[in-house]
């Protein structure tokens, strides 16, 4: 049965060739159309949440406000300062994975190399590595060793590290901050454009022990803002309430009080960043999908008027004891193997257009926020097949029922 119905299918295919390879065109860039899109939906998506995420994973950053006195007028105004011992009082919190202490020192002459540049430079302690997500390239952060001594050791960001020392290896050289000697221990991995940074782009910072910086700098115990890790996303706004109170028994402000200290959220942004690339995935998916369905049309039109061509010989198989189920059920199989065939051919052409893609991108590209690489997943080319199923098996139901009705005696007699 399946034999024979696949001869007659190519039997079918093979007499009426350019109509078929018209109505399998519809089918093959359809799919195709709909593969491109989804793989380019899907690399934006991911694209920018790997840009929003350079931030931190889930870092909240924690600045320091003022509290108004009793009479509210400015001149009762008190600021808090937070110092290096806030961070170590909020990991006891439940809510709360790690924190970390970091002090901005502003932009300082770095001399090495031969070369000097000035950079922006930050005294950041050991948990930073994690909370804002720097991966290091050669060498290594800074550990805690290096706070406890004031040790004169820097990390570099990968553009810095490039710009100083060019393609020499610069972990282990020594050069002069401010005029002060320090030894690099380290040069981060390159992290490129950011969606959201606190500053300069952390390609472009040069950090050391917040110790050092502490010392040789601005010489106070003051720190510029806590960043800390909830334990997860979804805790991000309970850990806000939970580090305010905390801080508010030792800097003496009313744990309610959301003006003395102010915090800048990242899963906030990620969500809407996440949610604006699922409605771009969506409404290039629905795109592709549109035009598959567009081919669909095509191929049930097609069927359509196969069906009337060939209105006597599904007569005859019907007076031979055909039954409508048999009808039926050939034309439906028919219109299905026609769909795959065509749609195997979109799903070569739809990932030959992506690796075409993939490859320019790669070829031309280095570091444009703008431009996202697209990602061809299994989910998408599965998705793609049952769709491309669905589609054939929608666009042959009426072509087939409208056969399957036929009067054979009414059928022999037009012809």
């Amino acid at each position: 049965m399946l034999t024979d119905l696949l001869a007659q299918t190519w039997r079918s295919a093979r007499s009426r060739w350019l109509r078929t390879l018209l109505t399998a065109s519809g089918i093959v860039w359809g799919l195709a159309l709909f593969i491109c899109l989804s793989a380019v939906g899907e690399g934006s998506r991911l694209h920018y949440q790997e840009k929003m995420q350079a931030l931190g994973r889930k870092v909240i950053y924690t600045f320091p406000g003022s509290i108004a006195g009793r009479s509210g007028s400015e001149r009762t105004t008190r600021s808090i300062a937070l110092k290096r011992e806030d961070p170590a009082r909020l990991p006891g919190s439940p809510q709360i994975e790690r924190a970390a202490a970091e002090l901005w020192t502003g932009p300082r002459p770095l001399k090495g190399g031969g070369r000097t540049k000035i950079v922006w430079t930050y005294g950041v302690e050991p948990d930073a590595e994690h909370i804002r997500n720097f991966r290091i390239g050669t060498g290594r952060f800074i550990t805690p060793e290096d706070v406890e001594t004031r040790a004169r050791v820097l990390v570099l960001g990968a553009k810095i590290a490039e710009r100083v020392f060019g393609r020499r290896p610069a972990v282990g050289a020594t050069v002069r901050l401010d005029g002060y000697p320090f030894r690099v221990v380290g040069v981060s991995e390159r992290k490129g454009m950011q969606m959201v940074n606190m500053g300069p782009l952390d390609d472009e910072q040069v950090l050391m022990p917040i110790s050092t910086a502490q010392t040789l700098f601005t010489r106070s115990d003051a720190i510029s803002y806590v960043l800390y890790d909830p334990l997860s996303r979804d805790a991000g706004e309970d850990s806000m309430l939970r580090v305010r109170s905390l801080l508010s028994r030792h800097h003496h402000f009313g744990p309610r009080d959301d003006q003395a200290v102010e915090f800048f959220n990242s899963a906030e942004m990620m969500r809407v960043i996440e949610g604006m690339g699922w409605a771009l995935q969506i409404f290039l998916g629905a795109c592709g999908f549109m035009t598959l369905a567009a081919g669909g049309v095509g191929v049930m039109n097609t069927m359509l008027v196969a069906v009337a061509e060939r209105t006597r010989e599904l007569a005859l198989r019907k007076a031979l004891g055909a039954t409508n189920r048999d009808v039926f059920i050939g034309l439906l199989l028919e219109t299905v193997f026609l769909t795959v065939a065509a749609g195997i051919g979109g799903l070569l052409v739809g990932t030959g257009l992506v690796a075409g893609l993939q490859a320019i991108h790669d070829a031309t590209v280095r570091d444009n926020f703008l431009v996202s690489r697209p990602v061809l997943s299994l989910a998408t080319v599965m998705l793609a097949f049952t769709l491309l199923v669905c589609t054939g098996i929608a666009a042959g139901l009426v072509p087939a029922r409208r056969a399957a009705r036929l009067d054979p005696a009414e059928g022999l007699r037009d012809e």
